[in-house]
């Protein structure tokens, strides 16, 4: 996977992008929801959770090559869980044994991870760095929850983009020949790279006393005002949400 993690965020197209950011990251956090509640088992809820996805991904609109990225991600994360298949079946005891019992945990693992995955994904890159932080103002979260989520997303970008130079100097310099090398590399990685992520962090909160970042009222903008297309878009997520909850019930019923 070698998508940039600045090229994921505002790369999305779709008509969700013209919505208020709030209403963006809402909505998506609703989805999100709806797909961890729908039952995974049934027929209407792998339904669900399926025309949820899909509807959300088409959408936001993310490229292609990101959309594949993450499609590939998610499958190398969660395919190996049907390894405990075996596992469960010899396990198990009682009248409710056989493949299709052994493969419910699996499965339902399987498919609410690469459906919320996806949905995250998409929600991400309808979101430029400067979007995010105004959602997340207009939304009911604490100032310091907002900025602590900021630096986070800001701070992972630049802590990536410094490994892979770690990892292209130590490439430069022949450490990655050999299981010596890479037995050498891997001990030594913990007094290089740690310590600049230390140093780094250190001077980040420096800077944001220095400015007075936790101190002072975050909202340079504006509330964004709510549209009609706001209105539908939060309305049809929680829509989905709502079906979901009635699938689940009924399941449990």
């Amino acid at each position: 996977m070698r998508t940039s993690w600045h090229d994921i965020w505002g790369c999305g197209r779709g008509p969700v992008a013209g919505l208020s950011p709030q209403v963006r990251i809402l909505s998506g956090a609703v989805l999100f929801a709806a797909v961890m509640v729908a039952p995974s088992t049934s027929a209407p809820g792998i339904l669900t959770i399926g025309a949820a996805v899909v509807s959300w991904v088409a959408a936001c609109r993310p490229s292609r090559r990101i959309t594949l990225s993450f499609l590939l991600l998610g499958l190398a994360v969660f395919l190996p869980y049907f390894l405990l298949v075996p596992l469960i079946m010899a396990d198990s005891s009682g009248p409710a044994t056989g493949w299709t019992h052994a493969l419910a945990a699996p499965w339902s693992v399987f498919l609410r991870g690469m459906a919320g995955m996806l949905i995250s994904t998409a929600t991400v890159t309808t979101l430029s760095a400067s979007d995010l932080r105004r959602g997340l103002l207009d939304l009911p979260v604490p100032n310091i929850v907002s900025a602590i989520l900021l630096q986070i997303v800001h701070q992972a970008g630049e802590l990536t983009s410094e490994t892979k130079r770690v990892g292209a100097a130590i490439a430069v310099r022949g450490g990655t020949g050999g299981w010596l090398a890479a037995m050498r590399l891997l001990s030594s990685l913990p007094r290089v790279w740690l310590p600049r992520v230390i140093v780094r962090a250190e001077r980040v909160a420096l800077a944001m006393e220095f400015r007075g970042y936790c101190d002072s009222d975050l909202r340079a903008f504006g509330r964004s005002a709510m549209t009609s297309a706001d209105g539908v878009a939060l309305a049809l997520a929680l829509g989905v949400l709502a079906l979901a909850a009635v699938l689940r019930m009924r399941g449990a019923g």
